[in-house]
């Protein structure tokens, strides 16, 4: 743990990097300082194979970085430093999330890359997918957890990376989790902001499999009673696609079965009318 004047050099040193060049003698070895510490946890990390064993150690290591991080965060200079992406990863590995994504507003903002020795994505598509993946995990495996406590730091996240290229699944996940986070509540106007996001998720990824959530939520939707605008706007996000998405398989073979029903009484009766023509034309002659 740093002290607090320990604290105080690291971000001022960090805030000098930004506006110095590589000539200053004292930020320069402040930074190899840097450097050399975060090497030293990555060595001792490598010899830890418990994700969770990991993740507690980076909890620890975390706050000996805070003051780097402060006056990188406020200098604001962009500068290429490893140092920065790579505690946003620890961040949320360890489910700071809060760090994470203050930390990655700078990250994303300046356009800084990933270190090349452990991550080959950019770094806007690292953050998002390494926050949603364990919170979509957990909405997957327990139907009765409650989530929405994610929903503003995923809604932070989503503006963070707004206008960031990333693949279309990456984004789709991102869109499903914020939607499993809105779709247990009881307010109208929330499921139909989660419908949304299920569309959109489908939208960029057809094999997002979010189709029963779909159907769910439009289920629901439609017997929601309908007390405000906002509870109608949200009935507004059902469309015919979702209404069709609804019919259950039982429902989908009944429909068959009777469609099947009329088809063959139609027949039955045409057959009866012509060997009835057949009939009186034999009588007449």
């Amino acid at each position: 743990m740093l002290t607090p004047a320990q604290r105080h050099f690291q971000k001022v040193m960090a805030e000098r990097r930004g506006i110095s060049d590589e000539r200053d003698a004292e930020t320069r070895t402040a930074h190899e300082q840097i450097l050399f510490r975060l090497h030293m946890h990555k060595s001792s990390l490598s010899q830890i194979q418990s994700r969770q064993a990991k993740a507690a150690v980076k909890a620890s290591i975390l706050p000996e970085f805070q003051g780097w991080i402060d006056g990188t965060i406020e200098g604001d200079s962009g500068r290429a430093d490893p140092v920065i992406p790579t505690l946003m990863v620890w961040a949320v590995d360890c489910s700071d999330y809060a760090l994470a994504l203050r930390i990655g507003r700078y990250v994303v903002k300046h356009g800084l890359s990933m270190p090349d020795d452990n991550y080959r994505r950019p770094a806007p598509t690292v953050l998002a997918e390494e926050i949603c993946n364990p919170i979509l995990n957990l909405a997957t495996t327990d139907a009765g957890a409650d989530l929405s406590g994610y929903i503003p730091m995923l809604d932070e996240l989503a503006e963070i990376v707004a206008d960031s290229d990333m693949p279309d699944e990456v984004r789709a996940k991102l869109c499903k989790v914020r939607a499993f986070c809105r779709r247990d509540t009881e307010d109208a106007e929330t499921k139909g902001e989660a419908l949304k996001l299920f569309r959109e998720a489908m939208s960029l990824n057809p094999g997002a499999g979010v189709k029963r959530e779909i159907a769910s939520l439009v289920s629901a939707l439609k017997k929601a009673p309908q007390t405000s605008a906002a509870s109608g706007d949200a009935k507004d996000e059902i469309s015919s696609s979702d209404t069709a998405a609804t019919e259950t398989p039982a429902t989908e073979k009944a429909t068959r079965t009777r469609k099947q029903t009329k088809t063959a009484a139609g027949t039955q009766k045409a057959t009866r009318k012509t060997a009835a023509k057949k009939t009186t034309k034999t009588a007449t002659k």
